[in-house]
């Protein structure tokens, strides 16, 4: 699941963006990532968490390839990220699964 912040400007252009791609969507409130906006986040049970921002619309059309990236990935760990050359440069972080 995709998750964008709502509070950040440009966050409503930049879920439409990202649905466009067939992704699931959820706005979801701050994400603490303010000086980086707007932001989103994929996050799935059991697997690691990514944070990416600025994401721009060019980054938010990957956003789907990033997800078949994901699920593909053991525990959701992406070891090459070289077939999303904007959105990976847009990583903030990414947080260990639990």
């Amino acid at each position: 699941m995709i998750f964008v912040c709502a509070n950040c400007d440009g966050g409503a252009d930049l879920a439409a963006s990202v649905e466009a791609t067939g992704a699931e969507v959820r706005l979801t409130g701050c994400m603490n990532a303010c000086a980086s906006a707007p932001v989103m986040a994929v996050r799935e049970p059991g697997r690691e968490a990514y944070l990416f921002g600025p994401v721009s619309a060019e980054a938010a059309r990957e956003a789907g390839d990033f997800l078949d990236l994901y699920h593909a990935a053991p525990k959701g760990r992406i070891a090459d990220a070289t077939g999303l050359p904007v959105l990976r440069h847009c990583l903030i972080g990414r947080i260990p699964a639990a």
